[in-house]
Order: structure tokens, then C-alpha cells, then sequence
């Protein structure tokens, strides 16, 4: 196959490539929304590809309007590919709600898979993910990813859902497209920034998911559905800030109360942050009552169990998680007076 069709576009300022493989009807749609991955993006597709899947599957990628190689790698792409493969390309930046919901307009399966394009799914992920949906009142399926590595580096970020946590990122989720029905990602869902896409914190899977929970569909947990995250370098700087974006769970937990049972004791984003709070707590009342630092120790011992300080320069990764810590319980402190709902 060395050619592509072009069409015109679905709406104003999309442009399409699509496959020459026959448009048959596939039972699932993987829908990817990109930006700027132009050296991970073709690693997503290829695995798409490979999906051991016997029915029918289209992938479609929507670009929102990336400014690197992105179209060149999709257009090879497009030609390889034995499967349907459509490529979107925005003309102007929507931001990742956007990018996915121009996807399900043109998504046609019965079920409609997503994930990212800075993730590779594993060959069964598919087959798995779909397996679990046993009932018809099952509406979505969320599966398990994983750092692509053994070992990231400290000063790294990537996705890790080994449970049913009430996320429903798109890294790696499927649903039953009559369960989603009309509803669409939320471009408001988003916190921080200066007005760019580019530069908020973006919840709007999350409150995808629990709008067609509150229309009475049920959710699983495919433990088989295995997508691998890559691990995405950062600067100190960026890693240290990087928990401001637990200030998004204040605002779910606003929209949506049922999210409070994902949380430890219904209050804690994680048990380590309810150890951090009973640390702090003991340190501010220690001028009156010394031995309130006691209620420190257990912090550190979850401290050195979760995070390791060995090989180079322990003292300086000491600092950069308590400065991590820190910001991730001033940002939750500060989420919870906005939002007036305690999460911690």
C-alpha cells in the first residue's frame, strides 16, 4: 500500500488522511489525541497495529496542531498501515478535550478505546480489555498501565493504574459507545494556566468517566489490559512542581462526591500524604507539647520504604522529595479553601 486517500474536511480547520484498508465496521475504535510526540506517536500506532485482535478495529490519531514532525511520521504511517488507520489534523490548538472529541466523531465501533501517544500497548490489551466487559451494564473498562521501565529516573513523570481508582485516564481505558451517548470531554475541566491549553492541568477523563457512571453504567478492572507509559524526563524544577496537580482531586471530589471513596480514609489522595499531615501536625504543635514529634516517625518509615535515597548525592534527593511533599500539601490545602471540600 503506497497510497493515501485525502478528504475534505469533517468540519472547519480538520483536515483527514485515511488508509487504503477496506472501511469495513470495526467492533472497536482506539482513539489517540497527540501533540508534539512526533518521536513517540508512530511506537502507539505500530502497537495498535499489532493488537492480536480478531474483529475488526480503526485507529484514529487527531493532531492538535503539533508544531514538530507529527504530520510527516503520520503520513508514513498511513501508508504502511495494513489496518484502518484516519489522521486528523487540527488547524488550530483545542487542547487534548478537544482532540478527543473531534476523535469520537469519527470513531464507528461498538466500543471506543483510548489512550495516549506517549504510551505502547501491549499486544492483548484489546483482547483483554474487551473480554471484561461480561455484562451489558458494564460501560467501561479500565486497564492497567505501567511505567515503561524498570528503574525510571528520579526527576521523571509517567502513569501508573493498577486498580480500579476512579481516574478513567485516558492512557488506557475502553468504553461501550452507547454508554458515552451524547456526552463529550469537557474543555472546562481544567485548573491552573494562564488561559493556554498548553498550560493547565487537565481533569476531563475523569469527569468523561463519572457522568456515564451517573447515567447508571458500571465500571471493571482489566488486569490483563496492559499498556506501558513512557518515562518522560523532567527538570528538578518541573518534577518538584509537578503535585500541583493534586489539586485537581479538590475539584472532582466537588463534582463528583462518589470520588471521595478512591481516597484513603475518604480524605488522603494516599496514605503517605496522611502520614505527611500527622508530620506536620506534630511539628507545629511541638513548641507546646515536645513529644508531638512523635507523630512524625510515621512518616518516615513510609518515606523509606517508598522512596530510596541511594547512589548519588542522597542529601540532595532527600531535599527534592520534602520539596516535593511540600508543594503537594500546600497545593491540597489550597485546593480544599477553593473547592470547600477537605481532601488531602
Amino acid at each position: 500500500m503506497t497510497l493515501v486517500t485525502t478528504e475534505s474536511a469533517v468540519e472547519e480547520g480538520v483536515n483527514l488522511l485515511r488508509s487504503r484498508a477496506p472501511r469495513e465496521q470495526p467492533l472497536v475504535s482506539v482513539v489517540v489525541s497527540t501533540r508534539n510526540h512526533a518521536g513517540m506517536v508512530r511506537k502507539t500506532v505500530d502497537a495498535v497495529m499489532a493488537q492480536d485482535l480478531d474483529a475488526e478495529l480503526e485507529m484514529i490519531v487527531v493532531d492538535d496542531s503539533s508544531t514538530d514532525d507529527t504530520p510527516q511520521v503520520m503520513e508514513r504511517a498511513v501508508q504502511d498501515t495494513p489496518r484502518q488507520l484516519t489522521y486528523a489534523r487540527l488547524t488550530d490548538h483545542r487542547g487534548p478535550a478537544g482532540g478527543r472529541n473531534l476523535g469520537l466523531a469519527l470513531a464507528r465501533g461498538e466500543f471506543v478505546a483510548f489512550t495516549d501517544s506517549d504510551c505502547a500497548p501491549s499486544p492483548g490489551w484489546l483482547r483483554a480489555a474487551l473480554a471484561a466487559f461480561t455484562t451489558p451494564r458494564i460501560g467501561i473498562v479500565q486497564g492497567r498501565t505501567e511505567a515503561a521501565s524498570a528503574s525510571p529516573p528520579l526527576f521523571s513523570h509517567f502513569i501508573e493504574t493498577r486498580e480500579l481508582d476512579g481516574s478513567y485516564s485516558t492512557s488506557n481505558v475502553v468504553y461501550r459507545r452507547k454508554a458515552i451517548g451524547d456526552h463529550r470531554f469537557d474543555p472546562a475541566c481544567t485548573v491552573g494556566g494562564n488561559g493556554r491549553p498548553q498550560s493547565r492541568f487537565f481533569w476531563e477523563d475523569v469527569d468523561l468517566g463519572w457522568r456515564v457512571l451517573g447515567d447508571g453504567w458500571e465500571a471493571r478492572f482489566a488486569e490483563d489490559a496492559l499498556i506501558e507509559h513512557e518515562v518522560m524526563a523532567l527538570t528538578p524544577a518541573q518534577w518538584i512542581l509537578w503535585p500541583r496537580r493534586y489539586g485537581l482531586t479538590a475539584a472532582k471530589v466537588a463534582k463528583y462526591p462518589g470520588f471521595r471513596k478512591h481516597l484513603f480514609l475518604r480524605v488522603w489522595v494516599t496514605p503517605l500524604h496522611f502520614w505527611l499531615d500527622l508530620a506536620v501536625a506534630g511539628l507545629v504543635a511541638a513548641p507546646w507539647q515536645p513529644l508531638a514529634l512523635l507523630l512524625g516517625l510515621p512518616y518516615v518509615v513510609a518515606f523509606a520504604r517508598s522512596r530510596s535515597l541511594r547512589g548519588r548525592f542522597p542529601p540532595a534527593k532527600l531535599a527534592a522529595y520534602l520539596a516535593w511533599d511540600g508543594v503537594a500539601f500546600a497545593s491540597m490545602v489550597g485546593a480544599s479553601l477553593r473547592h470547600r471540600r477537605v481532601v488531602l
